[in-house]
């Protein structure tokens, strides 16, 4: 690798005397050049970008952030980077101790973040504020490591006068940029520095292995929120669609898109690609990546995906552009003659709740839902409210089991101007109204808080609510329809749920069966599944072999619809054969007892007989639900229990006491 940019291993700093820099230094303040071979070509380019930016040259250290709420602001912007970046600096500050130095975490501007390694080092450092709040930028204190490699995009190290800064000229540093995995901008930067004493080549080094170990856990982290994004909206890419949808990560690039997106996009003259260029900002404007503006939306059409307070990223719906003349034709469809129809169900089981919900499906009652995760809850109630009066009204889905109380509740009644620090100028609608005349879905309502669930209530008794901070009362009207993977009557006798709000959401209660009975829909919906991914991926159409069909009927799918979608989801990418078998099944099908490939006389007994699941469940149960606690115990990563949870269909809100709170369950608990 080279040092600052294109500046090679022979530009890395000399062992001049300190005065002979100096002298150079002084030269440069009266003439504005150094003297000819007198100093590195990247100190001189700096020195003299610092002159240009009006750098005082007898400054004694850097500007610092005074109020304590921009310290946290600054953490809040790059929560990302500190979580990556911490545990990493930690691990090296006996090593840093020893060698009388310090590491330094910035972010992408140059202000830092966090500090780590030599106690009187760092004491030292503060004089000079080289401590977190401290703008080390080249604009705010000249030739310095940190700065340098940002205007460099690169590996530097400044060493002693070399610093552009008078009072800065008694130390060394090394540093370079922390750059994202997937699209190379700056997220931060790594600086080893120290007294000038300290120099030593390898602190670069040591920067640069640094930096390339954060770069891997963003990488790490940036997948896993992706797949919890993909888990959280896979169920608004099959099913009945119209919609043109597209799922953006919470940086704004693009993850997923389905075909009448693309038709949409295309229709506006841009043309989709994996990676393509297209971002989310957040006033709501899509823009390609030279910043040309390509549509604007209205709030409704940009939905935030949030998990336990998390925002994983934005679902776009786009408005499918209508055709207006031309000579292409129109693709044509054709027009299911029920919203039910898109539902498979084989299964009488099933056959009889669809039948229930037609019938229900034009009075105002509310309906609750009742199943286990995966079941397709949410196309159900989207079924039901397509079919029904309301059917050109808004519906509008919530989950209760996804966010912390304070923005469950915020998400779900708005709030005023001034309601909170920060709070939106003009305040924010929330779920009611946005719901109003139409249908509000209530995903997980076993999960909403108790203290919640009166205020609820009387929405539905009075059909008016307060938004938070307001005195004055708002009128709304809507169709309710809720959701549970929870028996709400157990609930409700354990006091963790109001019986007259359970009476008042169960007027008709529709349970949906399990995969597991109702395996007669097994093979129709993979085939489903298979058609509909080939077309969402561009993907040649693939048939699956009889084999593949009875494995995957033998399996017990105890993450039911969506664990089959995802294992559909996974053949049709990784095979490269035009009929998926056996073979194409992902690791955990096959490799367990009790797969889909084992014989049908071990059905799942196997696999639970592995005690994999029984270690797991004795885990979560000792902790009280807490998912933190049950992770700590087993000694595996909380991604590697979200998995096995998924794997076993462990409900980890089954264990939950008082004391206990369960982290991320909502990824758990969707229909």
């Amino acid at each position: 690798m080279l040092l600052g940019g294109d500046i090679g291993w022979k530009e890395a700093p000399r062992r001049q005397r300190y005065s002979e820099v100096m002298e150079a230094w002084e030269w440069f303040l009266t003439e504005h050049k150094a003297p000819r071979n007198s100093i590195r070509r990247l100190i001189e380019d700096s020195w003299r970008r610092s002159v240009g930016q009006g750098v005082d040259p007898f400054r004694g250290a850097a500007p610092l952030m005074q109020r304590e709420e921009d310290l946290q602001g600054l953490h809040r912007r790059n929560r990302e980077l500190a979580s990556a970046a911490k545990p990493i600096a930690a691990q090296a500050k006996r090593f840093l101790a020893e060698s009388g130095t310090i590491m330094v975490i910035t972010d992408p501007g140059g202000v830092i973040m966090h500090t780590e390694g030599d106690a009187a080092t760092r004491g030292a450092a503060r004089e000079i504020h080289l401590a977190p709040g401290g703008d080390w930028s080249e604009a705010s204190v000249g030739t310095n490591a940190i700065g340098t490699a940002l205007a460099v995009r690169g590996p530097v190290q400044i060493h002693a006068a070399e610093h552009f800064c008078e009072g800065i000229k008694q130390w060394t540093c090394s540093a370079t940029v922390i750059e994202d995995p997937f699209d190379g901008e700056v997220r931060g930067i790594v600086d080893i520095s120290g007294l000038k004493s300290t120099f030593d080549p390898h602190c670069l080094a040591l920067a640069v292995a640094t930096a390339g170990r954060i770069t891997e856990c963003l990488r790490q982290a940036s997948l896993e929120r992706r797949a919890r994004l993909l888990e959280a909206t896979v169920g608004r890419f099959y099913g009945r669609q119209s919609d043109a949808l597209m799922v953006f990560d919470h940086q704004g690039r693009i993850v997923k898109a389905n075909e009448e997106a693309s038709s949409a996009l295309r229709a506006r003259g841009v043309e989709l690609h994996e990676g393509g260029p297209l971002v989310v900002l957040r006033d709501n404007h899509l823009v390609d990546l030279e910043g040309q503006r390509l549509d604007s939306f209205d709030e409704d059409r940009v939905v935030p995906v949030v998990e336990g307070g998390d925002r994983l990223g934005t679902l776009l719906v786009l408005p499918v552009a209508r055709q207006t003349g031309g000579s292409a034709a129109p693709r044509q469809q054709r027009q299911p003659s029920s919203p039910f129809e898109g539902i498979l169900r084989a299964s009488p089981s099933l056959a009889t709740q669809v039948e229930k919900a037609e019938r229900l499906a034009d009075l105002p009652a509310p309906v609750l839902l009742q199943g286990e995760t995966g079941v397709g809850k949410e196309v159900f109630a989207r079924a039901i409210h397509d079919s029904g009066q309301y059917s050109d009204k808004p519906f509008v889905a919530l989950n209760c089991g996804s966010l912390q109380r304070d923005l469950l509740s915020t998400e779900l009644f708005g709030y005023a101007e001034g309601a909170f620090t920060g709070a939106r100028r003009g305040g924010m609608p929330g779920k009611l109204e946005a719901a109003d005349g139409g249908t509000l879905f209530l995903d997980e309502i076993g999960e909403m808080p108790l203290d919640l669930q009166p205020h609820l209530l009387r929405v539905l008794q009075e059909g008016e609510f307060y938004r938070l901070g307001e005195n004055r009362p708002r009128k709304v009207r809507f169709r309710l329809l809720a959701a549970t993977n929870r028996d709400l009557r157990q609930e409700v006798s354990e006091e963790r749920f109001r019986m007259d709000l359970f009476y008042r959401l169960s007027v008709v209660t529709l349970t949906l069966p399990p995969l597991r009975e109702r395996r007669n829909d097994i093979a129709p919906l993979a085939r489903t599944f298979a058609d509909q991914i080939a077309e969402s991926y561009g993907l040649a159409p693939k048939s699956l072999s009889e084999d593949l069909v009875r494995a995957l009927e033998r399996y017990d799918w105890p993450g039911n619809i969506r664990e089959l979608h995802n294992a559909i989801e996974a053949m049709m990418l990784m095979s490269g054969d035009d009929t998926l078998g056996t073979e194409a099944l992902p690791e955990e099908y096959r490799a367990q007892p009790g797969g889909a490939c084992d014989d049908p006389s071990g059905s799942h007994s196997g696999l639970l007989k592995s005690g994999e699941r029984d270690l797991i469940v004795e885990a979560i149960r000792s902790a009280g639900g807490n998912l933190t606690r049950a992770t700590r115990s087993l000694g595996i990563a909380k991604s590697t229990l979200y998995l096995k949870l998924k794997r076993f269909g462990i409900d980890p809100n089954a264990y939950r006491t008082p004391s206990g709170s369960v982290h991320s369950a909502g990824q758990y608990g969707r229909g």
